[in-house]
């Protein structure tokens, strides 16, 4: 099994070349949705989460207001960390879970298809994708590979508006991101989303070709390649 990390700040086009690879063949692990399973009813952090940033963030039937709980964790830097503190081991936790299911899930497929003489699956490519790459520096262990999208700040200012993120909020979360050049530099491969959609996925799919003929060979994590314009 090969595990890539998609990593990208917010409103870079992330998910969207996410999309392309799982139309490649990829199973996508979101951390946006680990994070809410990790903030779902009965959740052991909970307590921890109402006691740094208050009881109404729990609704009387369990689930988070994370509107709420979001304008108050990224109201500043400090109260950022706190909630990364609380909420990253667990996320942690429950990736390396998730990720030995599915390796489980690939063994058993091989052996089945080695017992009836069937020919071996192709090798599983699982894209997890990551919004804040320097938080998970504990789970690097994880990734064969890291690639990152970047976009320009106007662009991506603009796409977050036009879903309804207030400014102010975008600004404030975009500043509490890893940088472009963080991420350019713990990436193999960078996509650049400065094209039109149908131009970037076709870049997506060129590349997960290329990968795929190469058998998804090793490569060095830091060992930048971008695709020009």
């Amino acid at each position: 099994m090969h595990v890539i990390y998609l990593a990208g700040g917010i409103a870079s086009g992330k998910s969207t070349i996410a999309r392309t690879m799982r139309e490649c063949g990829a199973t996508l692990i979101d951390l946006d949705e680990l994070s809410r399973e990790a903030l779902a009813p009965g959740s052991r952090i909970l307590p921890d989460i109402c006691r740094e940033f208050g009881d109404d963030v729990v609704r009387p039937d369990g689930t988070v207001n994370r509107r709420l709980l979001a304008s108050r964790a990224f109201a500043s830097m400090e109260r950022s960390v706190t909630l990364e503190e609380i909420e990253l081991p667990l996320i942690d936790e429950l990736l390396r879970a998730r990720v030995a299911e599915l390796r489980t899930e690939e063994d058993a497929a091989r052996a089945e298809a080695e017992k009836n003489g069937d020919p071996a699956p192709s090798e599983r490519v699982v894209v997890v994708e990551v919004p804040l790459l320097d938080r998970m520096r504990g789970s690097f262990d994880l990734a064969d590979e890291i690639v990152c999208v970047v976009c320009p700040l106007n662009a991506r200012r603009f796409r977050a508006i036009q879903r309804g993120m207030d400014r102010g909020d975008f600004e404030r979360r975009r500043d509490q991101q890893p940088s472009e050049a963080y991420l350019r530099a713990h990436s193999s491969h960078v996509f650049n989303n400065i094209r039109t959609a149908d131009v970037m996925a076709q870049e997506v799919r060129d590349w997960w070709k290329g990968r795929e003929e190469a058998g998804w060979a090793p490569v060095s994590k830091g060992a930048r390649h971008e695709a020009r314009p």
